[in-house]
């Protein structure tokens, strides 16, 4: 093994984007980092204080990774840092898996490519959007097995820095088990149709860069609607934004974010009226003004 350290920078990301219910997703400039150093002994260790549920995903991570590369593993400490909120609905966990399994896959030589190692973050996190954006960057479009569901390829689209991603999170947390408890298990035919329209349409709007066209695309009847009760004034937010200017917006994920589209020259507003849907009810909110990351994770020694 001849790097004993490596660096991993992983992008957020924005996934279902309204109709595209764990098949699209696009990375954002918003990055957590990875950083893994190899031990002389057997041990996962965190640098400095640890939390028991970010060890026990390094742990399955790397054991999963071993058994997918065929691969013995030596200890390794690890960081973990960023600017991604936990349980927001921007992918931090698929961050943090794919941040290990990347950098172990270069401590060891790459015995994954880039799809083995996106089949593994899917499995481990069940959020095959966030994985291929997380690896890939762009606008990716995932494609899953019809009967299991397991992750087989996906596309992969840049977008333009003319496209702005108005991001705010409001200051509480969305998990992603609960939001999909809340989900239905029949959608009467009509909402299916609705929705399956949007998102043809929305694909053909990302990918032409006709992005003047998303003004009112984007319609879902598959899931937003049931988790609109756990994200509070997380519509309104969405509506305020459009209002102002932005193109369209959705629940990024299963929430707590919501993020509009817009030009550059009206995402200063956007943002200031969305923040404000949240702050005249109470809530605290963040606000990101974002570019679509094109390249995808990132991975140096040290």
């Amino acid at each position: 093994m001849s790097q004993k350290t490596v660096l991993v920078q992983i992008p957020a990301s924005t996934s279902n984007c309204g109709p595209g219910f764990d098949c699209l997703s696009i990375a954002l400039s918003l990055y957590n980092f990875v950083r893994l150093t190899v031990r002389k002994d057997s041990v996962i260790a965190p640098v400095g204080e640890g939390n028991p549920g970010t060890q026990a995903m390094v742990e399955e991570a790397a054991r999963c990774y071993a058994q997918a590369a065929g691969v013995s593993l030596p200890g390794f400490d690890y960081e973990i840092w960023g600017e991604v909120p936990l349980a927001r609905g921007l992918g931090s966990s698929s961050t943090v898996r794919a941040g290990i399994i990347a950098g172990l896959n270069y401590l060891v030589g790459g015995a994954l490519d880039q799809e083995a190692a996106i089949r593994l973050t899917t499995r481990l996190d069940n959020s095959p959007d966030n994985a291929c954006a997380a690896f890939s960057g762009g606008f990716c479009i995932a494609r899953t097995d019809p009967e299991t569901r397991a992750y087989r390829h996906h596309l992969r689209f840049e977008l333009a820095e003319s496209l702005v991603f108005a991001t705010v999170s409001p200051d509480y947390q969305v998990l992603t088990n609960d939001s999909r408890r809340v989900l239905p298990n029949v959608l009467p035919f009509g909402d299916v149709v609705r929705t399956t329209n949007s998102l043809a349409y929305l694909v053909g709007v990302l990918v032409s860069g006709n992005f003047e066209r998303l003004e009112n695309a984007v319609y879902d009847c598959i899931h937003q609607p049931y988790r609109e009760r756990l994200n509070p004034f997380g519509h309104e937010s969405i509506e305020a934004g459009c209002s102002s200017g932005a193109y369209t917006g959705w629940l990024s994920g299963s929430g707590s974010t919501v993020v509009c589209l817009c030009s550059p020259a009206v995402v200063k507003e956007v943002l200031e009226v969305m923040q404000q849907a949240y702050a005249s009810n109470g809530i605290q909110s963040r606000a990101y003004r974002l570019l679509c990351d094109n390249k995808g994770l990132k991975v140096s020694a040290g």
